[in-house]
């Protein structure tokens, strides 16, 4: 390998020190960042509260009159929190769900906690079984970067056995075969696993998980026929900063608000909030979700495929110009 080739490869290794670094420091946290909290009140007494809770800035909180309506708010995902104000009494009571994870659950406690402090009253919290007989939150949220993983490094081992690029449309087109096949083994062995510890339904675990891989898959293979090897390079550059709060464990909520706005577009997020949609029976969720991933799959397959055709015409322009320079070096010899 030239001293060149090993400019992109030193660039790569030293972005992706300093992006873990930036993001361990900057975007990995415990507190939470605008996490939805329900206030079950009366209409005046609970915009009150909500606009006070607005204002510290890591609450986003919202009102109701319904506490059926802010439970099923709780256990469909929709909030982190449902505080419950007794007026009778100086004390009041805070709803959290059994399947949230447990650092956030405690850091929105202890702002509640505070509000609460700072009016003089007191607060008892409570814990909402999941929906689901059984769901476990690791599982929910490793799934979906275990299925982008799996799709990146088959796409890795396809790359490596018939190289980096598609020559040929044909070729393209098995390499696109490959992908989907791919897809929908992984996502049914992960989908089996995830139904298994969130109790199902298992259909949707395959829809969402392969898809997931899928879009891992076509994502990798464009940048591979854009930027060759370095576009493997780039994926897992991609993967790790962005994926890297999800595998410290910190949730969604506990990340900066334009962090979240960003990456919510990328396939391995979008991923994880269509398998919390499906873990919390969300459907409308998943839709949203899924239609990222379908958005990232064809956009994918049609840069692989551009990519490829502009290949080929700068191929055959490049023989087409030999053969000119061959001949009129013919002409001059004679």
């Amino acid at each position: 390998m030239s001293g060149r080739r090993w400019v992109p490869l030193v660039l790569v290794v030293v972005t992706q020190v300093v992006g873990l670094v930036l993001v361990s420091t900057l975007v990995v946290g415990d507190a939470p960042h605008d996490a939805p909290v329900t206030i079950v009140a009366p209409a005046v007494v609970g915009q009150a509260l909500a606009d006070r809770a607005d204002a510290a800035g890591t609450l986003d909180a919202s009102t109701t009159q319904d506490r059926r309506e802010g439970v099923d708010r709780l256990e469909s995902g929709a909030a982190t929190a449902v505080v419950v104000v007794d007026l009778a009494t100086e004390r009041d009571l805070v709803l959290v769900p059994g399947s949230q994870d447990p650092q956030l659950t405690a850091a929105v406690v202890a702002h509640v906690r505070a509000l609460s402090a700072s009016l003089g009253r007191t607060l008892d919290v409570e814990e909402v079984p999941p929906r689901a007989s059984v769901l476990d939150r690791r599982v929910v949220d490793l799934a979906p970067l275990a299925a982008v993983a799996a799709g990146m490094l088959g796409v890795a081992a396809l790359a490596w056995w018939r190289g980096p690029q598609a020559r040929t449309a044909q070729d393209g087109v098995r390499r696109a075969a490959a992908s989907v096949v791919l897809s929908a083994v992984v996502g049914l062995a992960l989908a089996i696993a995830a139904a298994t510890a969130t109790s199902g339904p298992w259909l949707g675990w395959w829809l969402v998980l392969g898809a997931t891989t899928l879009a891992a898959c076509a994502v990798t293979q464009a940048l591979l026929s854009v930027l060759d090897v370095w576009g493997l390079a780039l994926a897992v550059a991609v993967l790790l900063l962005t994926a890297l709060p999800a595998l410290a464990g910190t949730d969604p909520w506990q990340q900066p608000v334009a962090w979240r706005s960003v990456t919510s577009w990328l396939p391995h997020a979008a991923g994880l909030d269509a398998a919390r949609a499906v873990a919390f029976r969300q459907g409308s969720g998943v839709a949203t979700s899924l239609g990222v991933l379908v958005a990232w799959v064809a956009a994918s397959f049609a840069t692989s495929a551009l990519a490829r055709r502009e290949r080929r015409r700068d191929e055959e322009s490049s023989r087409s110009d030999d053969r000119g320079d061959g001949h009129v070096e013919h002409r001059r010899t004679r």
